[in-house]
């Protein structure tokens, strides 16, 4: 065995090529590379992990971050100063503009829209509710036209929206060829109630041209079956 291999080992950790079994950030930056992304639309950003993973990978793009809970809001707008291609945004997005109530857990990265489910409540104790926040929403199609991005931007979408991500794909029936990649949580089992299935939300995604690129595991049960993953699509048909 290789001696690195063999170090890496010892201590717990495993080396692996990042073209051939890429981490989700390598496999992205693959991906930013390969179709020459230059605009990111970061849907969920909560405190703005996904943005910092991206700009530590190399990505020196735009990134636009959609966070609708003030105190998520303030805490990314700290994060995201002094980066003067990182904009930010308080407002939600789904597949209309409106008023709504998001629920506020213990833990900020589980505030949703929608109620936990029991499996959620027993698997993730901070996901409890313990207040409400009214939120805007908005759409992809209409933020797009105002935003002034360019009509030729190579854009990638991220949706991290706790059992949100489809809504806020309908909201963006006219601009889906504008994306040349996405990301999306698919819940393999829901930890909200009316939260879509992943066969569901991956046949959306694929009858509306997208091809799936990688399969990340998010969380899993103490028996390691998974519980949701981050799914990593190509559009088969960008303009």
């Amino acid at each position: 065995m290789n001696p690195l291999r063999s170090l890496s080992k010892a201590f717990g950790y495993e080396l692996i090529k990042e073209k051939k079994n890429p981490s989700l950030s390598s496999h992205l930056n693959n991906i930013f590379n390969l179709y020459r992304i230059d605009h990111v639309l970061d849907v969920g950003a909560n405190h703005g992990q996904f943005a910092k993973m991206i700009r530590k990978s190399g990505y020196r793009g735009a990134i636009y971050s959609f966070e609708p809970v003030t105190a998520s809001f303030e805490r990314l707008t700290e994060v995201a100063r002094g980066d003067d291609h990182w904009h930010t945004f308080k407002f939600g997005l789904g597949d209309e503009r409106a008023s709504m109530a998001i629920n506020l857990s213990k833990s900020s990265d589980l505030n949703s829209l929608l109620t936990p489910s029991e499996y959620g409540k027993s698997r993730y104790p901070k996901i409890e509710i313990n207040d409400q926040e009214i939120i805007e929403i908005d759409t992809l199609d209409h933020f797009l036209v105002e935003s002034g991005i360019p009509f030729d931007a190579r854009i990638f979408l991220k949706m991290d929206t706790q059992g949100y991500d489809l809504r806020v794909f309908d909201g963006a029936k006219n601009s889906l060829g504008r994306f040349s990649g996405l990301l999306s949580e698919l819940s393999l089992i829901p930890i909200y109630d009316n939260a879509p299935c992943y066969l569901e939300s991956l046949a959306c995604y694929e009858r509306s041209g997208f091809q799936v690129s990688g399969l990340y595991p998010v969380s899993r049960n103490p028996n390691l079956t998974i519980i949701e993953v981050d799914c990593v699509l190509v559009n088969k048909n960008p303009r």
